[in-house]
Order: structure tokens, then sequence, then C-alpha cells
């Protein structure tokens, strides 16, 4: 089993801040093919980006309801939501392929000391 403590880089000196929240939000359609083919920005408390591990657990959903993530729908696989810092406050929830969606799910920005 895996602990914090063996990720750098949280290997020198542990947490420092979790943020965790849940999200149900409709997608900004960006550029398909490429990181922002559909995407949210989530404002959270300023951390250190160097220092940051991020994720979400969801999906991302048709504007119809019908499950996206780890699914077909229409022929265009969307997948579970890709997670980064862009700036020391905003978390981007992306996924590659463009479609009429809203993201569905929760989110964890874990910082180290």
């Amino acid at each position: 089993m895996s602990t914090l403590s063996q990720f750098a880089p949280f290997a020198g000196g542990g947490l420092k801040s979790f943020q965790t929240g849940y999200i149900r939000s409709a997608s900004t359609a960006g550029t398909p093919g490429t990181e922002l083919g559909s995407y949210n920005d989530v404002t959270v408390s300023a951390v250190t980006v160097a220092k940051t591990i991020t994720n979400c657990q969801g999906t991302f959903l048709t504007t119809s309801g019908t499950p996206t993530g780890c699914y077909f729908a229409s022929g265009v696989y969307l997948g579970i939501p890709q997670t980064r810092m862009t700036s020391t406050t905003n978390l981007r929830l992306s996924t590659y392929n463009y479609f009429d969606a809203e993201i569905l799910g929760r989110w964890q920005v874990a910082e180290a000391n």
C-alpha cells in the first residue's frame, strides 16, 4: 500500500494543506484534440504549484446526462477529468475531446511542506 510520504515532493516533510470540493458545472468548450477540449476551472486557496498533487474522481457528462467518462458517447470518448494547477489559485479539470458537457465529481489538491 502506498502512502503520501512515498511520493515526491511529499518525501521530504509531509502534508502542508489539503483542499477538496465537489463540482457539477457546465464545461467550457475548448479546441478538440488539445488539453482544452472541454474544461472547468476551480479557484482554490493559494498553494506552491511545484509542491502539489491534484486529482479528480468524476466524469464528464453529455448535456443529455449520459455518462461519458470511461464510455463512448456518440463515437467520442471524453474520459475522466485530467487535473493540473494553472496558477497558484487555479485548478483546471479538463478532457482532450470536445463535447457539450458538464463535469461531475470531487476534486483534491494536496500541498507538501
